[in-house]
């Protein structure tokens, strides 16, 4: 087992998500192998496993952290736009959401079959821990008198839901895109958020 200092660590850590991230947005999770990442890196195989018990643990430690950026960024995001009613604000949240993804193909490129590679690739508490993020997230819309009619985690779940569901709309044209997502998210919304 390879021994590494603590800044050797933090170099090579940050490596691996830089490099994983290019690769990944490349050639999508499951044509990336470990042999390419290390390659990337200039680590040895053995080296990556220090760092993750696989590929698709690295791709959601990516993943989180874009999403924490994205979490970051919505702070500001709500303050500008705090003096709408709580159903138009979580709206407006969402096609923010939807808009920063597009800057990150790997967040663009999550669809159904990656996320069940995912659950069957990745231990249960990592899975958790994601879902868990994205309702922490949703309780800071709280903050800006946004209620729920239903626990976080579940409203979690349902825009998790969504937002996967609009991602396969990719194909369709952008008019037939917006309509349907403009459908979704007013549907969701009028169920899970109280006026």
């Amino acid at each position: 087992m390879p021994k590494f200092n603590d800044s050797e660590k933090e170099i090579i850590h940050n490596n691996l998500l830089r490099e994983g991230e290019k690769l990944f947005a490349a050639h999508g999770l499951k044509k990336v192998t470990v042999d390419d990442l290390v390659q990337a890196v200039g680590i040895a195989k053995g080296s990556f496993y220090t760092f993750y018990i696989n590929k698709e643990h690295l791709y959601m430690d990516i993943s989180q952290n874009i999403q924490q950026q994205m979490w970051s960024e919505l702070d500001s995001f709500l303050s500008m736009n705090s003096n709408l009613p709580p159903k138009e604000l979580t709206k407006q949240v969402f096609f923010w959401m939807l808009e920063f993804s597009e800057h990150y193909p790997i967040l663009s490129q999550i669809n159904s079959a990656t996320l069940d590679y995912l659950i069957r690739k990745l231990p249960q508490e990592v899975i958790e821990k994601h879902t868990q993020e994205d309702s922490d997230a949703l309780k800071k819309l709280s903050d800006f008198g946004v209620s729920f009619t239903c626990e976080s985690d579940f409203a979690a779940i349902v825009l998790q839901t969504v937002y996967f569901s609009i991602v396969r709309l990719k194909e369709e044209d952008k008019e037939t895109r917006q309509a349907v997502t403009e459908v979704l998210i007013n549907g969701v919304i009028d169920q899970i958020v109280r006026d």
